[in-house]
């Protein structure tokens, strides 16, 4: 175990969820949230030298009332054991996540074990992004998973039914990591490490899933409209952002039939199905013959 550095961060209570994946998204080995009311204070914890300080630093935003107040060097910690302690068996829909140290909750189940990867079902975004994938998701189809961390969402279609799953993410890390649950649970997840530029332009997927914040998204909106030859399943982005996603998406042919959320730590997180409308078309037009029949 080597020295860590820790970063203060000081934000109002309904920023902290977004800072919290923004700090996942950097590496962070671990947060320790504080109250100091009316402020939250974020104490996040590095490896030395596996972020550089300027990308913590741009988190800080004089507009949203965040602010950086400090960092300093940490003796090692046993990280491990602390994430640990916090976890545990989780029910999404008709399928149990849980940790590889805990008892099996039933035959439908992942055992997922996130080590510095985001998605555990811990994060309202992923279990947001979770259900609406095993709701939508057609016996036999091909899913694609942007993102993919754990590879929680790719191995929860192939539990429930996909045919193929490949799982997309720029982290080494987070590729290496959803490779070992990938053999705990003995599904064929195909991973690739990078972003939807390295996948063919004809590569269709029936279903492609993606948890990101808004930010992260948006460079790729149409590369995932692209890819995706029924629908779209998005999650990571707060309710006061929807509107912008809805922009993005319906201009490029998508339309929403289905929207969840869930409130976490004074945000509200979203999730949302998007059908492509010759899809939608296609239904009404087969649904018409048959009335007619």
């Amino acid at each position: 175990m080597s020295d860590s550095i820790c970063f203060c961060i000081e934000a109002p209570a309904h920023e902290v969820e977004r800072l919290i994946a923004e700090l996942h998204s950097l590496g962070t080995l671990g947060i320790e949230e504080r109250s100091a009311d009316p402020y939250t204070l974020l104490l996040a914890y590095f490896s030395v030298g596996s972020v550089p300080e300027s990308a913590v630093l741009s988190l800080a935003d004089a507009a949203r009332r965040i602010r950086l107040r400090g960092r300093q060097s940490v003796p090692a910690m046993d990280w491990e054991r602390e994430w640990r302690a916090g976890l545990g068996p989780r029910r999404v829909g008709s399928l149990w996540i849980r940790p590889s140290w805990c008892v099996s909750q039933g035959t439908r189940e992942l055992e997922i074990d996130p080590e510095q990867a985001f998605g555990t079902g811990e994060h309202a975004s992923t279990r947001l992004a979770l259900t609406l994938l095993l709701e939508a998701l057609h016996s036999g189809e091909r899913v694609l998973d942007v993102g993919t961390g754990s590879g929680i969402l790719g191995l929860g279609a192939l539990r429930m039914g996909a045919r193929f799953a490949l799982g997309l993410d720029l982290d080494p890390q987070a590729c290496s990591n959803a490779a070992a649950n990938r053999s705990r649970n003995g599904l064929p997840l195909a991973l690739a490490c990078g972003t939807l530029a390295a996948l063919a332009p004809q590569a269709r997927f029936d279903l492609v899933v993606a948890n990101m914040l808004l930010r992260q998204l948006q460079p790729w909106i149409g590369e995932l409209v692209q890819h995706a030859s029924r629908g779209l399943v998005l999650s990571g982005y707060l309710r006061q952002e929807r509107e912008e996603l809805r922009a993005l998406l319906s201009a490029r042919g998508s339309v929403a039939v289905r929207e969840i959320e869930e409130p976490q730590s004074g945000d509200t997180w979203c999730a949302s199905l998007w059908l492509q409308s010759r899809v939608l078309q296609s239904a009404s037009r087969s649904s018409s013959v048959s009335s007619k029949r």
